[in-house]
């Protein structure tokens, strides 16, 4: 008896990692780090500002 396992590679919808252009630098003043071509946000990752993911439930109006 011959096993196989079957299965499809895993790719995105279009097979391409979108990029931005390059040359970039941080927008924090005195910071001269480039960003690479996969970030496309204004700031490096020391001064991207922090974003706290939410993982579960649902954000309540402030009282």
């Amino acid at each position: 008896m011959d096993a196989h396992v079957r299965g499809e590679r895993i790719t995105s919808v279009n097979g391409q990692t979108p990029r931005v252009p390059a040359g970039r630098v941080c927008v924090r003043e005195g910071c001269e780090t480039r960003l690479s071509i996969y970030n496309d946000g204004d700031h490096c990752g020391l001064h991207a500002p922090m974003v706290v993911p939410r993982t579960r439930g649902r954000k309540h109006p402030a009282a």
